[in-house]
């Protein structure tokens, strides 16, 4: 069996993307129950997935996650450990005795990989865990407690702990696990890459027409880490030069702390809610380009939901350079356009509104059709499946 928590994440928060994960999973182990842990709300989310729900091996089991420090993954709390562990340890004890259980922490907490380790090691199952990081793996180079023993459990601490079973991490782009290399050599060897999937429900959209007022979009949270700075900047000088011929989106949350200076350029006004899906997507749909303007840091230890988004939904990207924009370039060919900086991506969009060339546009949504192809959860089935087989040998039969 293969035991699948979210413990980090309530309703729609990365919903698309673990679901698309878990038909990975599923898909990998057709012979395994694929049992998902989560919040009632997340659940929903999942459940509104047909891919996923289809698919036979797939079942839920509701849990109420950890209220304490929620949306602060990088807090050491020995509350939430215990609380981590509680609901680890009856999960296991529910499942089958008898057999072999793979547990795969699809996001986690600073301590989550702690907890799950002792309760496989306590449940008197023969067991291994997974552990996987999204944007969080960020928390392991950054503040670290003073306490010396809240720091022995805190994200940094946690890639190069033992264990008392078998345990991975699962990263969701090659490069990533390069970087992780590089800071932290010691835990690349005990590191997997699995490249983030489309969401299959959403994969079947036609391209945009290229006719103007064209729409450039920033996606996700509008946070200085992921540039959002920088897409305003961008838009106010377009706006100035272009008026109403460009118009610039936020499909997503603007944190209260967020950067919203010359906020007012956007189409729409900013929301510190995250958006209902319907409205999420009703704005991706609207796009004709995808705005990323990635900063090296963040983005060199956490994969981009934007760029999965401009895959799955056909809308050519202008994104800066950085190693994880640098390896999608170079995999997957003429996806848009590749910048160097702030000034590279104005120059970009000018180009695009100036001489809107629909061929060229073309070739680019037939280079993400191809990409996205690359990225459904049925392609990268086997790679999850050689992952597990590799790094937990003959703990899983097929």
């Amino acid at each position: 069996m293969i035991l699948v928590f979210e413990l980090s994440w309530k309703g729609t928060t990365h919903a698309p993307g673990n679901a698309a994960t878990t038909q990975i999973v599923a898909r990998a182990f057709p012979g395994q129950e694929v049992r998902i842990h989560a919040d009632p709300s997340h659940v929903e989310q999942l459940r509104r997935d047909s891919a996923l729900t289809v698919l036979p091996n797939v079942t839920f089991a509701p849990i109420s996650i950890p209220e304490m420090h929620y949306g602060k993954p990088a807090v050491v709390c020995p509350r939430r450990l215990r609380q981590e562990f509680g609901i680890l340890l009856r999960a296991l004890r529910a499942a089958p005795k008898n057999e072999p259980h793979l547990v795969f922490l699809i996001s986690t907490n600073a301590t989550t990989a702690f907890a799950a380790a002792w309760a496989a090691r306590l449940s008197g199952r023969r067991a291994a865990v997974q552990v996987g990081f999204h944007g969080n793996l960020n928390d392991a180079f950054g503040y670290r407690p003073r306490n010396p023993l809240w720091r022995a459990l805190d994200t940094r601490s946690s890639l190069t702990a033992r264990y008392p079973v078998p345990l991975r991490f699962l990263v969701l782009e090659e490069g990533i696990r390069d970087a992780l290399g590089e800071r932290l050599p010691g835990a690349q060897a005990r590191t997997d890459a699995l490249p983030l999937p489309i969401n299959t429900a959403e994969a079947t959209e036609p391209p945009a027409v290229l006719e103007k007022p064209l729409r450039f979009g920033f996606v996700g949270l509008g946070t200085a880490d992921k540039g959002m700075d920088v897409f305003l900047r961008v838009a106010r000088r377009i706006r100035a030069r272009h008026g109403a011929e460009a118009e610039f989106v936020h499909v997503g949350a603007m944190p209260r702390n967020a950067p919203d200076e010359g906020a007012d350029v956007l189409a729409h006004p900013p929301s510190a809610a995250q958006l209902p899906r319907e409205e999420f997507t009703a704005r991706i749909r609207s796009l004709h380009y995808v705005v990323l303007p990635f900063r090296r840091g963040y983005y060199d230890l956490s994969a981009s939901g934007a760029l999965i988004d401009a895959i799955t939904w056909l809308r050519p990207v202008i994104a800066t350079r950085v190693p994880l924009s640098a390896q999608a370039f170079a995999t997957m060919g003429e996806i848009g356009a590749l910048c160097e900086d702030e000034a590279g991506l104005e120059a970009a969009i000018e180009q695009a509104l100036h001489d809107p060339d629909p061929v060229h546009y073309a070739r680019q949504v037939e280079a993400l059709r191809q990409a996205r192809a690359g990225r459904d959860p049925a392609a990268l089935a086997a790679t999850y499946r050689r992952i597990v087989s590799e790094g937990f040998p003959r703990l899983l039969p097929g």
